[in-house]
């Protein structure tokens, strides 16, 4: 994997039996989810301060981390068991496309305790839930999220019209007479009467006398 490590925790990874637990922030519109795959509840700090960072039930699987060499959008796929109600609420009623989604690495010691705060190892938007329920492998929230490089192939639909101006930028006449342009003939340094293409004339420049 291209992203570095603490010393620790690549010595760590480099041992033949190593305990691994992924974690992942899901920031809806109505609040942050900090969920992992593992048992219990670990308590770190991401950067905003310690969270609690709750268990399974609430985060049951992540599909494998991709990176290339290519500049391209890779996609991860989350399965949220368990229909917690706060996660149900949120895939049902929130909208939640484009809120962003981290995912961490860390890992345990003997004592199944984090050997440091876990590394973000991914990073990306939501883009679309699946809820399954009653099916075979129980009752399900399937999360796909799309990496922060999908942008990159996301049109912004921006046009330089007065009305897209007027729907960012309220009042702004940048482009109010953009329309008046469309088909218009320009002379440049064109030598017309009275037009704005005639060209300067300097005034006469004081003549410099001189005394017998």
């Amino acid at each position: 994997m291209s992203r570095g490590f603490p010393a620790n925790v690549a010595t760590a990874l480099a041992q033949q039996h190593v305990a691994i637990v992924t974690f992942a922030k899901l920031e809806f519109p109505s609040g942050t989810l900090y969920v992992h795959n593992s048992l219990g509840t670990y308590t770190w700090d991401d950067g905003s301060g310690d969270k609690d960072w709750l268990g399974v039930g609430d985060l049951g699987s992540i599909s494998q981390v991709e990176e290339g060499i290519d500049v391209s959008p890779y996609a991860i796929t989350l399965t949220l068991s368990g229909l917690d109600s706060t996660i149900s609420g949120a895939a049902l009623t929130e909208d939640y496309f484009m809120h962003p989604v981290t995912v961490y690495m860390g890992v345990l010691d003997a004592d199944d305790a984090l050997i440091v705060a876990p590394t973000q190892i991914w990073a990306g938007f939501m883009d679309q839930m699946n809820v399954s329920l009653g099916s075979d492998g129980g009752d399900a929230i399937q999360l796909i999220a799309e990496s922060e490089l999908s942008r990159f192939d996301v049109s912004r639909n921006l046009m330089y019209t007065n009305a897209a101006q007027q729907e960012r930028y309220s009042g702004d006449l940048f482009f109010s007479h953009i329309h008046k342009v469309q088909g218009a003939k320009f002379n440049w340094g064109a030598r017309t009467a009275g037009g704005s293409g005639a060209p300067i004339i300097p005034r006469d420049e004081p003549k410099n006398e001189t005394m017998d």
